[in-house]
């Protein structure tokens, strides 16, 4: 910091926009203490392999050979702005699916991009998915993370 001082150089972070561009998730936001790591794409920083012990190995382990009921996923809404301030549903056909946890409008997209935790049941669906925002209803396309 004192290093930085006469350049005005203080702590920051990524952007919204391009944190969520990115994939990069925000705990409080993207994730919560609900989740889990299998579901959140992090496993590739946990070992399931007997030779690496931790506390939730076991869990994690019945978990994985379960499979997966929900997970993180990207969604693109074709809307010009947003106001994300909550957790919202998301809907198919009228049944409740997942949960919009952050979205931005994205100038490099043209659109609004968001993360959500969605049932895998639900992620390879063809039709359109909605969230009400605000009392606004908004149709949304399933992507996946980081966007391309």
């Amino acid at each position: 910091m004192s290093a930085g001082k006469e350049f005005n150089v203080r702590p920051g972070c990524p952007n919204l926009i391009e944190r969520i561009e990115s994939g990069l998730l925000s705990y409080g936001n993207d994730i919560t203490i609900k989740d889990n790591v299998l579901e959140c794409h992090l496993d590739d920083f946990v070992s399931l392999s007997d030779e690496i012990e931790y506390l939730a190995k076991d869990s994690l382990k019945v978990l994985s050979a379960q499979g997966l009921k929900k997970s993180l996923i990207g969604i693109k809404i074709y809307a010009d702005s947003i106001s994300v301030l909550d957790h919202y549903p998301i809907f198919y056909n009228g049944d409740e699916v997942g949960e919009l946890r952050s979205a931005v409008y994205s100038p490099n997209f043209k659109c609004c991009l968001g993360i959500a935790m969605v049932a895998k049941s639900h992620q390879s669906t063809i039709g359109t998915h909605q969230v009400i925002i605000n009392n606004q209803d908004y149709q949304l396309e399933l992507s996946p993370l980081p966007f391309s």
